[in-house]
C-alpha cells in the first residue's frame, strides 16, 4: 500500500521542487564495503551470498522512511513495503528480471527468493511473468 505525501507541508518541498527540474535528477555514490562478515554469515547459515545481501539491502530500505518514497506522476508517496528486483542469470547466457517480495523473516524471503530465481532460470524472455 502507498500513501499520497503532503508535499506542500512536507519538510524536504523545496528540495522536491529544485531537483524534480534537473534532467537527470538522481545521483549515485559507489563505495568499496568490507562484506568479509556478510559472506562468513551466510556461509554458516547455508545460504547463499546473494540472498543474504539482498535481504540485508531490503531489510535497510524497508526501515528507513526516505527510502520507501517513490514519485508517480509528479507525485510522492509512501510504500508500506518495498520489494526486491534482481536480474537473474540463464544457462544459455540470457538473463530475465525477477521481482522477490521482502519479508522480515529471513528464513521466509530466502524460500520466496530461491524460488523466484528458479522461476526465472526455467523461463524465456527479459520480463517474466508471474504465474
Amino acid at each position: 500500500m502507498k500513501t499520497l505525501l503532503d508535499i506542500e507541508n512536507w519538510p524536504r518541498a523545496a528540495h522536491f521542487h529544485f531537483f524534480r527540474q534537473f534532467e537527470e535528477p538522481f545521483f549515485g555514490a559507489t563505495i568499496e564495503i568490507d562484506c568479509t562478515k556478510a559472506y562468513e554469515t551466510a556461509k554458516a547459515l547455508n545460504a547463499s551470498f546473494f540472498i543474504y545481501y539482498l535481504d540485508k539491502t531490503l531489510v535497510a530500505v524497508n526501515t528507513i522512511e526516505s527510502f520507501r518514497y517513490r514519485i508517480s506522476d509528479d507525485k510522492i508517496y509512501g510504500c508500506d513495503q518495498i520489494n526486491g528486483s534482481a536480474t537473474i542469470d540463464r544457462e544459455d547466457s540470457s538473463f530475465g528480471f525477477s521481482l522477490i517480495a521482502y519479508n522480515p523473516d529471513f528464513a521466509v524471503f530466502r524460500q520466496t527468493a530461491s524460488k523466484e530465481i528458479e522461476r526465472i532460470q526455467n523461463t524465456t524472455g527479459l520480463f517474466c511473468p508471474n504465474i
